[in-house]
């Protein structure tokens, strides 16, 4: 399974949490009113709530478990001449059924009066802006999980040129010229929050390096390979004529496996 598949397939288990979340509210919880014990009673009550979350939250990662073990290099992309790497299923996957799970949770309910049973609240325009709201939600999600998913918008790609980060409403683009050489170093920890990039804009009026923050946590590739990746290619200028080429990929997964700068590698 492809992590982009991994990806659209939480779309079905965000509308399962988000069935879960209100059938237990109107239809299971009200069983928990009949038990006696109040502290078994409430027990009840939070089982019904983590149940109808982790269920759908613990299909998710058991369907896309062969997605995640996927090796985390880069994709070659021949025909473009560069390297992607696509977004993780490891954020957005689960990300999107908690969604559909909160969004289950705002449609606002009540107990039928003299009755054993839940209803949707009669709250008027409340219950109609709470409903909206739920199904805003839920279509936000969905799209953003079909954007992520798209094969011709990679989340990071390389090319001869520079870097390019791709995010749901913009893109930042990078040039090898203006990154700072030297970095980003390899992390010490695994898989950190945050790779830091410094910028420097040409020109005597440009000031100093302006820090770039990469998340690589979104993205489905090893964290000390895009380290490594990066930092041979503002560092060595010649090689980056061989971005998008089986030859170099393999030299970069060589020369990172046996922790060497990639420049050794040729």
């Amino acid at each position: 399974m492809s992590t982009r598949v991994a990806v659209l397939l939480a779309g079905p288990f965000a509308v399962l949490a988000f069935v879960l979340r209100l059938g237990e509210r109107l239809w299971l919880e009200p069983f928990t009113w009949n038990i006696h014990s109040a502290v078994l009673g409430l027990l009840a009550f939070l089982g019904l709530l983590v149940g109808s979350g982790a269920v759908p939250v613990s299909g998710y990662l058991l369907l896309t478990r062969s997605a995640r073990r996927r090796l985390k290099t880069w994709h070659l992309d021949a025909g473009k001449r560069r390297f992607t790497a696509p977004v993780s299923p490891y954020g957005p996957g689960p990300a999107a059924v908690a969604a559909g799970w909160i969004g289950g949770g705002t449609i606002p309910t009540e107990r039928v009066p003299n009755q054993d049973h839940m209803r949707i609240a009669r709250l008027g325009v409340m219950t109609s802006i709470s409903i909206v709201t739920a199904a805003t939600l839920m279509i936000f999600t969905l799209l953003a999980l079909v954007l992520l998913a798209a094969p011709s918008t990679p989340t990071l790609s390389l090319d001869s040129e520079g870097m390019t980060l791709r995010g749901l409403w913009r893109k930042t683009r990078l040039r090898w010229d203006e990154l700072v050489p030297g970095g980003p170093p390899r992390p010490s920890t695994n898989n950190p929050a945050v790779l830091v990039l410094y910028q420097q804009k040409a020109g005597p009026a440009a000031g100093p390096p302006r820090r770039r923050r990469l998340n690589p946590r979104r993205l489905h590739i090893d964290t000390a390979f895009l380290a490594d990746t990066i930092r041979c290619y503002a560092d060595n200028p010649d090689r980056r004529a061989g971005i998008g080429t089986a030859k170099e990929l393999t030299a970069l997964q060589l020369s990172s496996e046996q922790g060497l700068p990639p420049a050794h590698h040729r």
